[in-house]
C-alpha cells in the first residue's frame, strides 16, 4: 500500500506539496495512493484533495488560487465580520478578566506558603483547578476554523472523504496530555481517552486544530466524549498543531504502528513531502538574543527528531518492513542529488520563505511548486521506480 506523508510549514508547505502532488499525478502514481497523514500546512492541501472531490486540474486551480489569497485575510474576516469577533471579545473579557485574578491569587498564596509557612497548597491546586473549566467560546483558532468552513469545507466531516479507497489523518497535538491527537476518516482521538464518539468532527475543524501555530494561534479548546476500553468519558482537550508532537506526519504510518485512526492496511511504500528549509545558514544567523535562541533551540530540537524519523525510515526499507521510501526535501542540498535538470530551482532560492498563510506572489508560488515537482521526479525515479513500472 502506498501512504503520503506531509509536513507542516504554512503555505511554504502547500506550494512545495502542490508541486509534488503535480509529478506524482504526472507519473500515475497519486491516484494509487491509499493514505495521506498531515500536519499543519500540508493539511491544509491535504484535506483540499481528500474532502473537496476535484479532478487534479480543478484541484490543482484552486489550491493556486489559495495560495495568491493567502489565509490570514479569512482570519482577519471572520475576526470583524461574524460572531466570532464577539465571542472572542466575551472570552477576553470574561475568562481573561477571571484568569487574572486567579493568577494573582496563586501568586499570592504561594508567597504565603513559601514564607509564612502557611498551608495553601489545597487552595493553590483548587485555584488551579477552576482555570481549566473557564469558557472558551471564541478565539483566533476558532475564527481560523470558521474560515476555513467558509471558504473551503464547509460543514464536511473527517469520515466523508471523496476520494476512493483513501484514508485521511489529520494529525494535532492535544496540549493538556502531550500527545497526538488524529483527525482520521475512520476514528478520531489519542491513545490517553481514546475515540471520539458521537458525530465525527468536522474537516474544518480538524485542520485548523492542526495548523494552530502555537506561537500565533492559540490551542483550539473542545470537549468530546470518549470511549476507551468499554468505557465513557467526557474531557476537555487543548489542540495546537501536529508539528509539535512529529512535523513530518510519519508516525501513525510507520510499521507496526496501529492503525486505528485511518483503518488501513500496512504500508509497503511510504513516500514523505518535507518543506523544511534543511541545514542552518551560519553566515546569516547569530542567536544571543531571547527570540533568536529560544527559536534557533526549537529549531535544532526538531530537526534531531526528524533526523530521527528519517534513520529509522532507512532501516525499515534495509530490513524489509517496508518495500521502498522516498524522502522528498525541499531543504535537500543540490550537490547531493543524484542527478538534476539544468533549470533546477535552488534549495536558496525557497529555503527562506516564511512558513505563514499570508498571500504568496506568482514568482514564489512558480518557485516553490517547480522545486516540489523537480524533487519528486528525481526522487521517484532513484527509489520508487517500481510504482511507476
Amino acid at each position: 500500500m502506498i501512504a503520503l506523508a506531509l509536513s507542516g510549514g504554512g503555505a511554504r508547505a502547500m506550494a512545495f506539496h502542490l508541486g509534488c502532488f503535480r509529478a506524482l499525478h504526472d507519473r500515475g502514481i497519486l491516484d494509487h495512493v491509499q493514505a495521506i497523514s498531515s500536519v499543519s500546512g500540508g493539511s491544509v492541501l491535504a484535506a483540499c484533495w481528500a474532502y473537496r472531490g476535484e479532478d487534479f486540474d480543478a484541484f490543482d486551480k484552486h489550491v493556486v488560487e489559495v495560495l495568491r489569497r493567502g489565509i490570514q485575510g479569512d482570519i482577519v474576516r471572520e475576526v470583524f465580520g461574524s460572531l466570532e469577533g464577539l465571542k472572542i471579545i466575551a472570552t477576553l473579557l470574561f475568562t481573561g478578566t477571571l484568569s487574572s485574578l486567579i493568577w494573582v491569587l496563586k501568586f499570592t498564596t504561594s508567597r504565603l506558603r513559601l514564607f509564612l509557612g502557611i498551608p495553601t497548597l489545597p487552595l493553590e491546586r483548587a485555584l488551579q483547578a477552576a482555570v481549566h473549566v473557564l469558557p472558551v467560546w471564541g478565539s483566533l483558532t476558532t475564527a481560523f476554523e470558521a474560515g476555513l468552513s467558509r471558504r473551503l469545507f464547509g460543514d464536511t466531516t473527517v469520515d466523508r472523504v471523496r476520494r476512493p479507497n483513501l484514508a485521511v489523518i489529520i494529525n494535532a497535538c492535544d496540549l493538556t496530555t502531550g500527545t497526538a491527537f488524529r483527525f482520521g476518516s475512520g476514528r478520531s482521538g489519542g491513545w490517553r481517552f481514546g475515540d471520539v464518539q458521537g458525530a465525527a468532527p468536522t474537516v474544518a475543524k480538524a485542520v485548523a486544530a492542526s495548523a494552530a501555530f502555537p506561537i500565533l494561534l492559540p490551542p483550539l479548546i473542545e470537549t468530546f466524549e470518549f470511549e476507551k476500553k468499554g468505557e465513557r468519558h467526557s474531557h476537555t482537550v487543548a489542540l495546537t498543531d501536529g508539528g509539535v508532537f512529529d512535523n513530518l506526519g510519519v508516525a501513525v504510518l510507520e510499521p507496526g504502528r496501529a492503525h486505528d485512526h485511518a483503518q488501513i492496511e500496512p504500508v509497503t511504500h511510504l513516500i514523505t513531502l518535507n518543506a523544511g528549509g534543511g541545514q542552518f545558514d551560519v553566515s546569516r544567523s547569530h542567536p544571543y538574543w531571547w527570540v533568536g535562541r529560544v527559536a534557533r533551540s526549537f529549531e535544532a530540537v526538531h530537526r534531531k527528531a526528524q533526523d530521527a524519523v528519517y534513520q529509522r525510515l532507512h532501516k525499515y526499507a534495509e530490513v524489509g518492513d517496508l518495500q521502498a521510501f522516498g524522502m522528498i526535501y525541499l531543504g535537500q542540498q543540490d550537490d547531493k542529488l543524484p542527478w538534476a535538470p539544468a533549470d533546477l530551482v535552488k534549495r536558496a532560492q525557497v529555503k527562506d520563505y516564511p512558513t505563514d498563510f499570508s498571500p504568496m506572489s506568482e514568482e514564489n508560488i512558480r518557485l516553490l511548486t517547480s522545486r516540489g515537482e523537480q524533487l519528486t521526479h528525481i526522487i521517484v525515479e532513484r527509489y520508487l521506480s517500481d510504482l511507476t513500472n
